[in-house]
């Protein structure tokens, strides 16, 4: 398991930061990682909230679908 092998000990510096280097670059791509996968959710749920409002998805940008009282119709 990798898990156990963090937690070796090395005898040579070198290979003391090697190990940290590795450890830090690791924990780095997960942070990363999680932090595209929050992003994609929290869109996903913001998509959700603004549909249920009247909004429909336009390309990129979300648009008012029904008609707000005292706006002007759609052309």
């Amino acid at each position: 398991m990798w898990f156990t092998s963090l937690f070796k000990r090395e005898t040579s510096d070198a290979a003391r930061r090697e190990r940290m280097e590795e450890v830090e670059r690791s924990v780095t791509h997960s942070l990363r990682t999680m932090a595209s996968a929050f992003t994609s959710l929290a869109n996903m749920i913001e998509q959700r909230r603004l549909q249920r409002a009247g909004y429909e998805k336009q390309e990129r940008f979300l648009e008012r679908t029904d008609a707000t009282p005292g706006a002007a119709p759609k052309k």
